[in-house]
């Protein structure tokens, strides 16, 4: 009697440990998703109750608001999303970290509990290479929330197995990976001077006429649009879709040749570029200069920057900091302290105080520097390293290829195209 009668609090407490497993079970099964395990067992989706939830009785298309009214989706019917805000013609909801847009029309908003992720910090972007669906859970057979348009760029949050997560109106969104591509990041193309070929006495940092002709052109031929580095810094902090004929034109050190060459054939084709500026050098002529291919490097004037403005977005390259240790092989600005660093920087945008990026003289840049452009106010860091410009690295590190005439044009095509990769 002794040994059946030890063995009972033993079952008793089975008993009520798998009753427990089974009331978690129950528990996790009725709320759907709400205790969803990421690949380490963390929680990632709960319930949250917002005040207004609007819930369309008729599908909707959804916009984002740029220079444009873009249309980047459809919302389903009966899919509730949080509201943010409105005004008389919209209601306003958020895709990833972007306000987006639905016309106000057939629909009810009210107090309602929603599905939404724990973290929502950015991963990646997914590239649609057709209109793409956004699932309400992972799985084909569930309800469809979104549907993307073909041929953006679109932020995600998470990566689970077979699915992307998008954040649309708070809630998690379902892509399946078979549907879309990883995008590598955006184009940032890099040019110095620009000479017709006949004019060129090196090919270092220069580009020939014909050559950026031709790029240019097939850049207008295959309907890219140029961006600009506030643009890249949404894009970056996923609040901006993009389409994927997208790229970045910059110029680094303000040259005369690319007011005599660049300027008029990026007007004719409607594109902007930046053009980063090293402001000591504003100085050295005024008003009006007659170029000059043969003589010393011309730079810009102060009145070349207000005339141009309508194509060149006039960022920063340092006051005085665009020289060279010549025993060392290091730009100057290694060899100052974080405080001068950003005194110069300051000098800088005091010559272009729209600037919201820097491009590192040289490419040559440490902590102190990117502290210093953080203190600033700059938004981008731009480097020589050859690469697309994702989160894969800082804002302050952001890659671009170099273009002079040493690479080829299928060289050109493949790095705007996405189809370049790198060791």
């Amino acid at each position: 009697m002794r040994k059946n009668s030890s063995k009972v609090p033993l079952l008793v407490c089975l008993i009520v440990c798998i009753m427990s497993i089974g009331s978690i079970w129950i528990l996790v099964k009725s709320e759907g998703r709400v205790f969803a395990q990421g690949k380490e067992g963390e929680r990632f989706v709960t319930k949250r109750e917002f005040e207004r939830v609007l819930i369309l009785q008729e599908r909707q298309p959804i916009y984002m608001k740029g220079n444009v009214v873009t249309q980047i989706g459809v919302l389903e019917a009966n899919q509730p999303v949080a509201v943010t805000g409105e005004d008389e013609a919209y209601y306003e909801l958020r895709l990833g970290n972007m306000t987006t847009f639905v016309r106000k029309g057939q629909a009810r908003v009210e107090k309602k509990k929603l599905s939404t992720l724990v973290h929502t910090e950015r991963l990646a972007a997914v590239h649609t290479l057709k209109k793409t669906a956004v699932y309400e859970d992972a799985n084909l057979q569930s309800g469809v929330i979104l549907e993307l348009e073909e041929g953006y760029r679109y932020p995600v949050v998470r990566e689970e197995e077979d699915w992307y997560i998008i954040t649309i109106g708070e809630r998690p969104g379902y892509i399946s990976k078979q549907s879309v591509a990883m995008d590598a990041g955006l184009p940032v193309l890099v040019y110095h001077q620009v000479l017709p070929r006949e004019m060129m006495r090196t090919m270092d940092s220069t580009i020939s006429l014909e050559a950026f002709e031709q790029q240019m052109g097939y850049l207008s031929d295959h309907h890219f649009e140029t961006l600009t580095a506030h643009q890249l810094y949404d894009y970056l902090e996923g609040r901006l879709v993009v389409p994927s004929k997208a790229v970045l034109i910059t110029f680094d050190d303000g040259l005369l040749s690319t007011k005599e060459y660049a300027y008029p054939i990026l007007k004719q084709y409607g594109f902007s570029a930046l053009q980063h500026i090293i402001s000591s050098r504003t100085g050295r002529a005024q008003g009006e200069q007659l170029f000059d291919a043969d003589g010393p490097l011309q730079f810009f004037t102060a009145a070349d920057i207000e005339e141009l403005a309508d194509v060149f977005q006039f960022e920063a390259h340092t006051y005085e900091l665009h020289s060279l240790n010549t025993v060392l092989g290091i730009g100057i600005a290694l060899e100052r302290s974080k405080e001068e660093i950003l005194l110069d920087i300051q000098q800088n945008i005091e010559q272009v105080p729209g600037a919201v990026s820097l491009a590192y003289p040289y490419g040559h840049y440490n902590k102190d520097f990117i502290v210093a452009a953080k203190e600033a106010g700059v938004l981008i860091g731009f480097t020589t390293t050859e690469g697309y410009a994702n989160r894969h690295t800082s804002n302050y590190e952001v890659c671009r290829y170099g273009m002079t005439e040493k690479k080829s044009f299928e060289q050109f095509v493949a790095y705007v195209e996405g189809d370049m990769t790198w060791p």
